[in-house]
């Protein structure tokens, strides 16, 4: 990844500096344009050819840069986001078991408006609770021990619902799992966000909150909706957050990924082959 991300800013600055230097040539070009007849008919055609080569030149590099990167540049930002993150943050609250955090949770999204169903099932699996309001939306439940493959049935349900019973196709959403432990394979889940369409324009996002250890795991250094809905919502703070509700370290799972993205090829990923988690 890391090798891929400096071939991205080479060609990047090229691009940059051709299409700079044609705007600069354009003006000028247009200013001298009326006097160039005067220096002659050769003259003439070489601005104009020369005009035409920085045109056709930028033209290549943004073709060649946007087909290149244009479909993973934004993963790649999210997955160094997720590298680059607190390990988890602190929750700003005193609820030290799950049903009060829970009712707490229930309590302050219905005071800002969402719509609330309780005891929701879907394909056999139960949420706690669920709230939408307009594009945002929230899937609570509560499970005493949090297992990866809770979070992947989980997380499978809430994909099927908004995309094919709600037939969503813009929106954030968050799975938020309130729990007693959060074993390690879920919270290497925790900073995942899930996005759909072509321009990702429905995102889907996943919290795990330990109300016991006062722990919080999500995406929390990237500035999206969902770092908004999860700090106010299950953090119970504001943004910025605050240095005393970050961890200092970074977890094991964030290094593995690091590791991991060493294998990561442009070609793999368009390909559908490379998973990052």
């Amino acid at each position: 990844m890391k090798e891929i991300r400096k071939k991205q800013k080479r060609l990047f600055a090229a691009m940059r500096a051709v299409v700079a230097v044609t705007l600069v040539y354009i003006v000028v070009y247009i200013g001298v344009q009326p006097y160039l007849p005067q220096l002659g008919t050769a003259a003439v055609m070489a601005f104009s050819y020369l005009s035409d080569i920085l045109i056709v030149a930028a033209l290549v590099l943004a073709l060649v840069y946007y087909s290149r990167y244009g479909k993973v540049n934004a993963f790649l930002t999210r997955i160094e986001h997720e590298i680059k993150d607190c390990g988890f943050y602190y929750i700003a609250d005193d609820k030290t078991d799950e049903e009060s955090f829970l009712n707490a949770l229930f309590d302050s999204l219905a005071a800002d408006g969402f719509a609330m169903e309780s005891n929701v099932e879907y394909d056999g699996l139960e949420f706690g609770f669920t709230a939408f309001k307009r594009r945002e939306s929230l899937y609570v439940c509560g499970i005493d021990e949090l297992s990866k493959d809770d979070v992947l049935a989980y997380l499978d349900c809430a994909v099927n619902d908004l995309t094919v019973r709600r037939l969503k196709r813009a929106g954030n959403s968050l799975l938020v799992f309130v729990t007693d432990e959060a074993q390690q394979g879920a919270v290497a889940l925790s900073k995942m966000i899930c996005t759909f369409g072509k321009k990702e324009q429905l995102k889907l996002g996943i919290c795990i909150a330990e109300p016991k250890t006062g722990r919080c795991y999500f995406l929390g250094n990237m500035q999206t909706k969902l770092q908004s809905m999860a700090v106010r919502y299950v953090m119970r703070s504001t943004l910025p957050i605050l240095d005393k509700l970050k961890s200092s370290e970074p977890l094991p799972f964030q290094a593995e990924l690091e590791r991991h993205m060493e294998d990561f090829t442009i070609k793999s990923y368009l390909d559908g082959t490379f998973y990052a988690h």
